[in-house]
């Protein structure tokens, strides 16, 4: 270890045991790993307990198996989505996580990088925290942007290696901001955050949840970063972010507390370890690595200043015997980054039935208790049984499973209008029907909850959807002026179906939905097509699905069902719409397909006051029993259905934004997709882990 008294630091700064060569101080530029490339392990993973990838990058969320499975090994503590109540108000270093796995550290992929769990806390708000550390150094970079340090820089006002305005926090590690181009900040530079940056992933929020940065917790909400104890015995710059402490606490000219954007890290959501987290030896410092932890193939950089001049900043030696470098701040050093991973909300956020390739029992569990009203303990196979004898030959429409839903203890699947919301796939689907097939297993019919999600499920590359998650019956072309000549609303050719819902557009966002596995590894291997459910309830037939009984029309809809030769001639044009008409019927293959008017129902606005009351309810909630809150678009956008216009060929059927009423639009135009599905839940269950 060096000999921090030396007072010749500066004359050996050239020394071959205290830096390496700089590699080109002219270039500026972060000499990274291409992060698709680096396989980013500690050395020996025999030492280690290991947690797969934690975040699904396609599907946008956690991992709900993997990510607990983590918090098991970090805590010793089993949590649920439902309660982490188990790990609050907990502190815990990375030499007690090894106590609870056979003395083995733990490893976890996340983003596509891999991390070790240093320390387990809990953030100002109470939220439990887990520290990740990057397992194994990724590039080199300097601690400024490669000028020539000045060892009286720290009476400056921004010194050479204060790491608030240093080049390594602004660019290397992708947060932004303003850093220091000459000494003592002489000049300086703006950076903004890359998108494409090897860790955009972690610095970029979109405030959605759809992205891990969104995951993160920064410094400023971390009370052992704002006032660190350093190991040193003295305060080293750099390693606690609270302004304005006395200078009796540092070294000589080395309290920078007083500087503008010394505490500008405190902001960020991915940032160099301190000397005093990571510790000079084995479990010394304030997170207990251990060997195997610390060690790297090279020094790297940790954000501590040295305590006595400014031009030098720490860093670890990659084996235990070294110690810790001190480095002037214009060389190449490894980086090795640290984040907090908010589990509160990573947990919480674990709603979805499915994840990677299996359903996630704990979920499929809570969806069943809901459908079923069961606020009891059961098990998946009792409440399966249950439900059949609930069904019977008959189905459970929404207005009765959202009924049943509230009689349910646990809310997390209930939104603000009490109606029940399943996530899917990354996408959030209302509950609408239940019912069986000829095979006796349960289906539950879902629909989209609102098309607006689908813009920011694939925001990635071009897509097809604005802001509202819309697009065209048809591919956008002004359809024939003369409706009567041909048959431009055709479902079964139209551009939703045979485009943004199609199991050939493997770059949709409804991909994952249709693509099948030969082991029941895809979600489409569990989504059962219309025709599978030709003899279910007469409620939902979409064989033979007709409006004139179900809305009081006095003609049956284009596109409403599948097969039966059916005339659709009125007084006044003739559509003759029917199974002959090319591609008529093939919709009833698809995994994914827009719901009927008959199915939504007209809206409430329309009510007829001379029916019975059993009738204005078929005519208002439609088969499915819906509500104006299911039938409305949150993204104040109407949605398209699948029915064809009575009369016109080049119109389609619509359910407004607000839900209360039914409308129809040219087929060019621009609506809300929000197609609908039948999930097997029977076979989900059985395959769910």
């Amino acid at each position: 270890t060096i000999n921090l008294n030396n007072a010749n630091k500066i004359n050996q700064a050239n020394s071959n045991n205290n830096t390496l060569t700089d590699q080109n101080t002219n270039n500026n530029e972060d000499k990274q790993d291409n992060p698709q490339n680096e396989n980013s392990k500690i050395t020996n993973t025999s030492t280690c307990v290991s947690v797969g990838e934690i975040w699904n990058d396609n599907l946008k969320q956690f991992d709900g198996a993997n990510l607990l499975q983590l918090i098991k090994y970090a805590t010793n503590s089993t949590v649920t989505p439902n309660d982490i109540s188990a790990i609050k108000n907990r502190t815990i270093n990375a030499n007690t996580m090894r106590s609870y796995n056979s003395s083995k550290d733990i490893l976890v992929t996340l983003g596509g990088l891999q991390w070790t769990p240093t320390y387990f806390s809990q953030d100002t708000n109470g939220n439990p925290i887990l520290t990740l550390w990057l397992s194994h150094s990724s590039g080199t970079s300097p601690f400024n942007s490669g000028f020539a340090p000045s060892s009286s820089s720290s009476s400056l006002s921004y010194p050479d290696n204060m790491y608030g305005t240093s080049y390594i926090r602004a660019v290397t590690l992708n947060n932004g901001g303003w850093y220091t181009t000459s000494s003592g900040g002489g000049s300086g530079s703006m950076a903004t955050k890359s998108s494409s940056h090897k860790y955009s992933k972690f610095t970029i929020t979109e405030n959605n949840n759809l992205v891990i940065a969104d995951y993160l917790i920064t410094p400023a909400y971390v009370d052992w970063q704002k006032n660190q104890n350093s190991i040193f015995g003295i305060k080293l710059p750099n390693e606690s972010w609270i302004k304005y402490e006395s200078d009796s606490l540092y070294g000589p000219n080395m309290n920078f507390t007083n500087r503008n954007n010394y505490d500008a890290w405190k902001n960020d959501l991915i940032w160099l370890s301190s000397r005093s987290e990571v510790g000079d030896t084995d479990g010394s410092g304030l997170w207990q690595i251990s060997i195997n932890q610390r060690s790297d193939s090279s020094d790297y950089w940790t954000r501590s200043a040295d305590w006595q001049v400014g031009s030098y900043a720490y860093a670890m030696a990659p084996s235990i015997d070294r110690g810790v470098n001190w480095i002037l701040v214009n060389q190449y050093q490894a980086v090795r980054p640290a984040l907090h991973l908010n589990l509160a909300k990573a947990v919480t956020s674990v709603k979805d039935i499915w994840v990677y390739t299996n359903f996630f029992s704990y979920n499929l569990n809570r969806v069943l208790k809901y459908v079923s009203g069961n606020n009891t303990t059961a098990t998946n196979e009792s409440l399966l049984s249950s439900l059949s004898s609930t069904i019977g030959s008959g189905a459970i429409r929404s207005d009765a499973i959202k009924t049943n839903a509230n009689k349910v203890t646990d809310k997390v699947f209930i939104n603000a209008n009490n109606e029940l919301v399943i996530k899917f796939g990354g996408l959030s689907w209302y509950a609408t029907f239940l019912t069986k097939n000829t095979s006796g297993q349960i289906i539950l019919t879902m629909w989209l909850a609102d098309s607006g999600q689908l813009y920011s499920k694939n925001k990635v590359g071009s897509t097809p959807y604005n802001k509202y998650g819309s697009g065209t019956f048809n591919s956008g072309s002004p359809p024939y002026s003369n409706g009567s000549t041909a048959i431009s609303n055709n479902y079964g050719n139209n551009y939703i179906r045979t485009t943004l819902l199609s199991s050939g557009n493997t770059t949709s966002v409804f991909y994952p939905y249709t693509k099948t596995s030969t082991n029941k590894t895809a979600m489409g291997d569990f989504i059962i097509s219309p025709n599978a459910l030709n003899t279910q309830d007469a409620l939902n037939l979409q064989k033979s699905q007709t409006a004139k009984s179900t809305l009081g029309f006095r003609y049956n809809l284009p596109n409403e069902s599948y097969s039966n030769l059916i005339n659709y001639s009125n007084p006044y044009k003739a559509l003759s719409l029917s199974v002959s008409t090319p591609n008529y019927t093939s919709w009833q293959n698809d995994k994914l397909w827009l719901p009927s008017l008959s199915e939504v129902g007209l809206g409430s606005t329309n009510t007829i006051s001379t029916n019975s009351a059993a009738s204005n309810n078929l005519r208002t909630a439609g088969l499915w029993g819906l509500s104006t809150a299911q039938r409305s678009n949150t993204n104040k956008t109407a949605t398209w259905l699948r029915s064809g216009h009575i009369t016109d060929k080049n119109l389609a059927y619509t359910i407004s934004s607000d839900g209360l009423d039914y409308g129809y639009e040219t087929i060019d135009t621009q609506n809300g997709i929000r197609p609908a599905l039948h999930l097997n839940l029977t076979l989900a269950c059985q395959y769910a882990t």
